[in-house]
């Protein structure tokens, strides 16, 4: 299973970061993308408004786009590529893939998986959800905690205290635009970084 973990985007960003998703998109040339949008349930931004997929993300032919909060959609899936959309509600996100049995199980076995701020969070054995706590995430990366708007929230400290109070081995930080691209079975050998900004592996000593 390959991993494109994206840090997110500050305000005036998203557009810089879903055209580097478009690229790995097209160039992986998938089937099927399923989105998986569930923790972005509402927003004051207008760049994540409306139909901000189609408007930003433009997949080559061939490519079919179906949407798991779609009943028809999840109907007509079979071994998609995934895509998790970030948002304010990684609670809500985790909730809806531990609740659907199919969604669960495209997402555990899915051979590429593309997250995006939440949707890379949700990855990683536990993840901090929006009242602040810690809860379980999917355990793809192993020992693993994931941070994303790194520097530019200053996460670095937050990162460190959250790997002690669950006992983790490794902590990763990515920073908005940005990417860690990686096997989950090489993790945390063999990454990569597709964008400007920084990513750092922490390691539990």
């Amino acid at each position: 299973m390959k991993l494109y973990l994206f840090g997110g985007a500050e305000r005036g960003q998203a557009r810089a970061e879903l055209k580097l998703i478009e690229k790995v998109i097209n160039e992986l040339k998938p089937e099927q993308i399923l989105h998986v949008p569930f923790s972005r349930i509402s927003t004051h931004e207008p760049e994540w408004k409306g139909d901000w997929f189609h408007r930003n993300i433009h997949l080559k032919p061939g490519i079919k786009y179906l949407k798991a909060s779609r009943k028809k959609d999840m109907l007509k899936v079979d071994s998609p590529l995934i895509f998790m959309s970030g948002g304010s509600s990684s609670s809500n996100l985790v909730k809806k893939v531990r609740e659907d049995k199919k969604l669960r199980d495209l997402v555990m076995n899915a051979e590429h998986i593309i997250g995006e701020s939440a949707g890379s969070k949700i990855l990683g054995e536990y993840l901090r959800i929006e009242d602040g706590s810690l809860v379980k995430g999917l355990g793809i990366l192993k020992n693993t905690i994931i941070e994303p708007h790194y520097s530019a929230k200053k996460r670095q400290k937050l990162l460190l205290q959250e790997m002690k109070d669950k006992k983790m081995k490794y902590g990763v930080g990515i920073d908005s635009v940005t990417a860690m691209v990686v096997e989950a079975k090489d993790f945390p050998k063999k990454c990569k970084k597709i964008g400007l900004g920084k990513i750092e592996l922490k390691r539990h000593k």
